[in-house]
């Protein structure tokens, strides 16, 4: 049986908290030697233990179990400059510290591999994960931008550029998928359905993959025209944030009777605008079934878009910090 989330976190520093990690950790142990199927939260708890531990637990390495929080870990240390050429600074047990160049090295050269195999992953096209199936499909796409605008690569300069934004979006990819693994590992089915004017809307993994990708991590992205969130909303947290707000606004009735394809809002002095599309789902037992889907969600800041709120809508005050936009 897993261990729930609320479970796998290091509280307070005292010897009953030592004492209850540790046996969990002592349990976890026995499943990463004999391989056995872990959730990412009890993969995460074991690795962060392997490396505070004090004990002779081993090594990251050691255990394939933690290999999606090694990469993770790699991965947020190198991600800003994939070269090596810049100061990096790494955890041990609790501590910072720069690494050597050997090491650096090194480091690359597995976040080059891991790319690699991760390439190879998202080029098929017939993953029966739908999780895997969607944040294969955003590489995809992003990759195929990359390859339509790389030139002719006559000099040295720009073909390397062009391996390591090839490298960035593999790997940025590649921690989307983690993440969103996370995410769905954290809630019910039921926390993913809102409800505005009566209708359900749905987040799925379409929804998750492409709003994470286009609207969050900024700063991990090679290139991009897209808005971007801000801390008004956590992507992990997306369906609780969204699934209030959309609350609060039905609650209220200033948006009753008004389609939900699109909802416009200003939330913390911020507007934002969500996509809800028809589309059509296969159940078993049930056939073809219509439903809403959120497609996709992000701050407005394209001037068109926000001259259209201005000149047809009204702004309808819900509380202090929430506002909705109705059509005039």
């Amino acid at each position: 049986m897993s261990y729930p989330i609320e479970e796998l976190d290091f509280k307070e520093a005292t010897e009953a908290e030592y004492v209850r990690s540790r046996t969990i950790f002592e349990d976890l142990k026995i499943k990463a030697i004999n391989n056995e199927e872990m959730t990412e939260h009890e993969k995460d708890f074991f690795s962060q233990h392997i490396l505070i531990s004090k004990n002779k637990d081993g090594k990251l390495d050691d255990y394939s179990c933690c290999s999606n929080f090694k990469f993770e870990m790699l991965y947020l240390t190198y991600h800003f400059d994939l070269s090596g050429k810049s100061i990096y600074n790494k955890l041990r047990g609790i501590d910072l510290y720069q690494p050597n160049q050997t090491e650096i090295k090194n480091d690359i050269d597995y976040l080059s591999k891991a790319s690699g195999d991760w390439f190879r992953i998202v080029n098929k096209t017939n993953h029966s994960e739908k999780l895997l199936q969607e944040v294969a499909a955003e590489a995809r796409k992003e990759l195929s931008v990359l390859e339509k605008n790389k030139g002719k690569l006559i000099f040295s300069r720009d073909r390397q550029k062009y391996i390591v934004d090839k490298r960035k979006i593999l790997l940025h990819s590649k921690y989307l998928y983690n993440r969103c693994l996370r995410i769905f590992e954290m809630f019910d089915k039921s926390e993913f359905i809102l409800k505005l004017n009566e209708e359900e809307i749905e987040i799925n993994e379409y929804g998750i993959v492409h709003i994470f990708n286009r609207h969050f991590s900024r700063i991990m992205k090679v290139h991009t025209d897209k808005s971007f969130h801000n801390e008004n909303f956590d992507p992990s947290l997306l369906n609780k944030q969204l699934g209030q707000i959309f609350s609060d606004i039905d609650n209220s009735g200033e948006f009753n009777g008004q389609p939900i394809d699109k909802i416009a809002f200003k939330y913390n002095e911020t507007i934002y605008q969500a996509w809800i599309y028809p589309r059509t789902k296969q159940i078993k037992g049930k056939g073809n079934v219509s439903f809403n889907r959120l497609e996709t969600f992000y701050p407005v800041e394209d001037q068109a878009e926000l001259k259209n709120l201005i000149d047809n809508f009204e702004l309808k005050e819900i509380n202090e910090t929430l506002s909705v936009y109705v059509k005039k």
